[in-house]
């Protein structure tokens, strides 16, 4: 029976016709926004100092912002006494800071703490090869260190490589707004030098000259204006979802030890983590000859998840980094991308062998049964073995990423947490 008598015996369903026969189609032309243009935005105090808070307040109640496309610009120098070869860290621009904020209507929007380890973390998990050549004037340049001219340094970071609610929520932003960044207690994570021998040593200063924050805005045409602000008249709640990336650190692991059990938090149940990855870093941190960014293996042999008494994974790991024995680790990271965005294609920046000196172990959590929370919290422990005693000075990264969904009522300027 050919298709067509098929059709004519009964079958209600029109067969689709390629779109080179809609011979009458008409073009469609977007004169929905009139003008966008690029603002920049100070801050109150010139004072850039370690510690220091540097606050971009846009006070503008009626406009529209694509804030997601925001640019932060940093620039200064590094003075050097010594012999040393001096660079700027990988990722240094995020290192600059402790802490940052975003804020909407006097709402902490999202707090990155320790913004240096969860954008490294983020970008090793979701940036491609063909990302960090675009992100080198943020400071990101894998596997290369970010450029210096001369002593003069010059940085131009995307808001959305330190707040993730940029990489989930795109939309036009209404309303007062607020960054906030406070200045690291020191600069040590940002520079990397090289000695030329054992017996040199180099002293190094950084200084930041001026921050800038430069920020989209919006204008549609009148139509879209008024199509716009009717529901804002209104005061119609704006939803916004997105999904949080929250550090949690171990300053150090039992030295000596080859087991450690971590109590890492215990929340509610409507922050139930969807993914977890942990890393390890031996004496890495505020200091100027290590590179922050890397993350150590330190001989591990497992490492599992467990909420509210359930197993990721229910085996143990049975990992050999010495042996090169790491392959579901690697897995497991290649595979976190295809699950965080819905996607079936894989573009890992690490390969195998990058792997061992940036290891992270992802596990996957997305789905869960409901009945492991009816309690109402969720109860989040890491088992870690590992095949020698744990190096002194480790600490331990756990990064729980997790739902949020709020509601934004635009006129009365109220934010609601519903996740």
């Amino acid at each position: 029976m050919s298709k067509r008598q098929y059709i004519r015996r009964g079958v209600q369903q029109q067969e689709p016709q390629p779109h080179i026969f809609d011979l009458y189609q008409k073009p469609l032309f977007d004169n929905t926004i009139r003008k966008e243009e690029f603002r920049t935005y100070t801050p109150y105090i010139k004072s850039f100092n370690n510690s220091d808070v540097v606050e971009f307040i846009i006070n503008q109640s009626d406009a529209f912002f694509g804030i997601h496309e925001t640019l932060l610009e940093i620039k200064g120098s590094i003075e050097k006494v010594g012999d040393g070869v001096v660079s700027l860290a990988p990722n240094a621009g995020a290192f600059l800071f402790d802490t940052c904020t975003y804020i909407q209507s006097s709402h902490d929007m999202e707090i990155v703490r320790d913004p240096g380890v969860v954008s490294t973390i983020r970008s090793l998990l979701c940036y491609t090869p063909e990302d960090s050549k675009f992100l080198s004037t943020a400071g990101w340049n894998y596997p290369n260190n970010p450029h210096i001219s001369g002593d003069n340094f010059s940085l131009l970071i995307p808001i959305k490589h330190i707040f993730n609610i940029f990489n989930d929520y795109n939309k036009l932003t209404y309303g007062r707004q607020v960054f906030r960044f406070v200045r690291a207690r020191n600069d040590r994570d940002c520079i990397l030098v090289k000695e030329p021998n054992a017996t040199t040593t180099t002293t190094v200063s950084l200084t930041v000259s001026s921050m800038e924050l430069k920020v989209k805005h919006v204008f549609p045409n009148d139509d879209m204006k008024i199509e716009l602000m009717t529901p804002i008249k209104n005061n119609v709640p704006i939803t916004i979802p997105f999904r949080k990336w929250e550090l949690n650190e171990l300053p150090s692991l039992t030295s000596g030890s080859r087991r450690e059990i971590w109590s890492v938090k215990t929340t509610s149940s409507v922050e139930r983590p969807r993914y977890v990855i942990v890393a390890f870093q031996t004496s890495k941190r505020d200091d100027i000859h290590a590179d922050p960014t890397l993350f150590d293996h330190i001989r591990m042999s497992s490492v599992r998840l467990v909420i509210n008494g359930e197993y990721w994974p229910n085996e143990r790991m049975q990992l050999d980094f010495e042996k090169n024995d790491y392959a579901i680790a690697h897995y497991n990271y290649t595979e976190f991308f295809p699950s965080y965005t819905l996607s079936s294609t894989k573009h890992p920046i690490l390969d195998y062998a990058a792997f061992k000196k940036y290891a992270l172990f992802v596990f996957d959590c997305s789905k869960q049964d409901d009945t492991s929370f009816r309690s109402g919290t969720v109860d989040v422990k890491l088992e870690i073995e590992a095949d020698e005693g744990f190096p002194a000075g480790t600490r331990a990264y756990c990064l729980i990423v997790h739902d949020s969904l709020l509601e934004y009522f635009p006129l009365t300027e109220v934010i609601k947490n519903i996740i």
